[in-house]
């Protein structure tokens, strides 16, 4: 035969509302990060699309003056500087969005699991609960004939004792024949 290990206690309303909250908390938490870090590109690009105009008015300006290869190099230079330092940044960026996504979808796949595993132990307990409800009218039918028995058998059980009989409210004497007997008086 089987070994079953102790039951589980059902989770209540309240701890369920509870994990659930939880979990919206949690879900929320990572919308606002994500909201957060798409702004924070939003605003890379704007400084980005500023620099890039600066660059262009300087190029502009280098290509009016007498010497375009000397301002060339210099453009070159200023260029290889603003650049480098966006594409550093947007670097930097994108792998705190991929670090922030796989963090995310670690987190998910963990939420998804806990709930599968309350949806488990939630059908296991309706499941169980099914099972007991099938047996009610055996439980009852057997209360019904133990309480009919212990109607008809346990006054005279009690009677059989002195004291017994003193509980019930008779009084325990000795019979002609010298039997002790419980005898109820009326009056």
């Amino acid at each position: 035969m089987p070994a079953f290990g102790p039951a589980t206690a059902a989770l209540s309303d309240a701890e369920l509302r509870e994990t659930i909250d939880l979990h919206s908390g949690v879900l929320a938490k990572m919308s606002d990060k994500l909201d957060e870090q798409g702004s924070l590109q939003q605003q890379l690009i704007e400084v980005s699309i500023k620099g890039m105009d600066s660059i262009l008015k300087l190029a502009l300006a280098a290509k009016e003056q007498t010497d375009p290869a000397r301002y060339a190099r210099h453009i070159e230079q200023e260029l290889d500087k603003t650049i480098g330092r966006i594409l550093d940044r947007l670097d930097i960026m994108h792998s705190s969005f991929e670090a922030d996504r796989c963090n995310a979808a670690y987190r998910l796949e963990d939420l998804v699991e806990q709930e599968e595993n309350t949806l488990q132990r939630l059908r296991a307990d309706q499941e169980r609960a099914g099972r007991w409800k099938k047996r009610i009218p055996f439980i009852a039918l057997f209360g019904l004939v133990l309480a009919l028995g212990l109607a008809v058998a346990l006054p005279r059980i009690l009677a059989d004792s002195g004291f017994g009989c003193g509980i019930i409210g008779g009084a325990w004497t000795r019979s002609t024949t010298e039997a002790e007997v419980c005898v109820f008086y009326s009056g």
